[in-house]
């Protein structure tokens, strides 16, 4: 008896066009999801560190008008 007639010989075969284009439309969702998660994290770091220069050079921080004033204190908004 031969060993190789017991085994199977495995072919590869190409994955179904449904299959290519499902994994091409997560990708893209997927990248596009963290594309947005950056955009935010960088326009929210840019916005901490305008506030954070104002207060260093001892203004206060307007909240309402986005702007540094350094004649009157303003108090932090609540949510």
């Amino acid at each position: 008896m031969r060993v190789g007639v017991m085994l199977k010989k495995y072919e590869k075969t190409d994955a179904p066009a449904w299959q290519r284009r499902l994994v091409l439309i997560l990708t893209a969702l997927f990248c596009a999801t963290l594309l947005l998660y950056a955009a935010w994290t960088v326009i929210l770091f840019v916005e901490r560190g305008r506030i954070d220069d104002c207060l260093d050079k001892g203004g206060s921080y307007n909240y309402e008008r986005d702007e540094c004033d350094f004649e009157r204190n303003h108090a932090v908004p609540k949510d």
